[in-house]
């Protein structure tokens, strides 16, 4: 599941470029490079495990070219480097990775107060896991003023430089979200069938038991 694929599906056809001052996982990498994209990363470049770039396929971007990717990604687990160069570069798109993470409410306010001062149109996309099986799904993107009050907690934002491209964004993104609903909710009821499955085979198991014993 991933709020990455309406920002590449919004892009039209042509080489485009992704600059990660961070990252979460290697397959939220790779989702872009199996779209064709380049996908670079910059010399300040943090993970929140070890990823092979080369399996990406990744390579470091030159600080002069950072401000000409199409999309740069930052993680809240490691923000103020990324922060830093985002300053410094100001790029079409920037995605700011909250959700589920411990410095969001720290963060969200401010980089989205400073994202919008910049003149960026700025996006959230609410994620949620009100389940008991922590099952994460994306629930909505819309522009961040549809979100108030925003639970940074549950939030990724998507900044765009451009209004046309926002827009576009947020229409792929609502039937995208609408598809990962879906999903969970069948990955949910999936769970839940087999957590009762289990709980009746250790009834069985244990009525057996007791009959055994007799």
């Amino acid at each position: 599941m991933s709020d990455d694929v309406p920002l590449i599906i919004a892009h039209p056809a042509g080489q485009r470029r992704v600059a990660f001052a961070s990252a979460a996982s290697e397959s939220q990498m790779r989702q872009y490079a199996a779209a064709g994209w380049i996908v670079g990363v910059l010399g300040s470049f943090r993970a929140a495990r070890p990823i092979d770039l080369a399996k990406v396929p990744a390579q470091t971007i030159p600080p002069n070219e950072i401000g000409l990717a199409d999309v740069l990604s930052i993680e809240a687990a490691h923000a103020p480097a990324g922060l830093a160069e985002l300053r410094s570069v100001w790029p079409a798109i920037v995605k700011v990775n909250l959700a589920f993470n411990d410095a969001a409410d720290a963060l969200g306010s401010s980089t989205a107060e400073s994202l919008a001062n910049a003149g960026y149109a700025v996006l959230g996309a609410h994620w949620r896991d009100d389940n008991s099986y922590r099952i994460d799904s994306l629930s909505r993107i819309e522009m961040l003023a549809a979100l108030q009050p925003p639970e940074w907690p549950r939030m990724n934002l998507i900044a765009c430089r451009d209004v046309a491209m926002a827009e576009a964004i947020i229409r792929i993104g609502r039937v995208h979200a609408g598809q990962e609903r879906r999903i969970a909710d069948l990955r949910v009821g999936e769970a839940v069938r087999n957590d009762h499955i289990a709980r009746l085979e250790d009834a069985v198991q244990t009525l057996q038991a007791r009959l055994a014993a007799k």
